[in-house]
């Protein structure tokens, strides 16, 4: 599954649409928020605010 998005919002959006369409299950270790920032070009607290959003 292929994270995308620029914003907080956008990624976790991103994230929930891979789990309900069954490319992702719930509970599935994610990339670290450094390695996943670096792919999309944002900044770390963007990811991390994002991931923070899927608890």
């Amino acid at each position: 599954m292929k994270i995308t998005g620029r914003s907080a919002e956008a990624i976790f959006d991103s994230i929930r649409e891979g789990i309900g369409k069954g490319q992702l299950a719930a509970g599935s270790v994610l990339p670290p928020v450094r390695e996943l920032a670096e792919q999309l070009g944002v900044n770390r607290n963007t990811v991390a605010a994002a991931y923070k959003r899927l608890d």
